[in-house]
């Protein structure tokens, strides 16, 4: 069976003319994707969903503190 190469995705010019996203920007997507994950977590009926959930939620954190050192 063939494999397929991955092949990123390359820079379209509108891409390229686009500024780059601030700290500021990067830490409030961060921010609302946490509090997403925890209010999707509380939501979960199945626990599991639940434990997964704020798995990822804490995951994003640590990687976020991580990133600001």
């Amino acid at each position: 069976m063939e494999h397929s190469q991955y092949t990123p995705p390359q820079p379209t010019p509108d891409d390229a003319a686009s500024p780059r996203s601030t700290r500021a920007e990067r830490q409030a997507r961060s921010d609302w994707l946490i509090t997403e994950l925890g209010r999707l977590a509380a939501a979960a009926d199945d626990p599991q969903e639940q434990a997964g959930l704020r798995r990822t939620a804490d995951s994003l954190v640590r990687l976020a503190i991580a990133f600001r050192s």
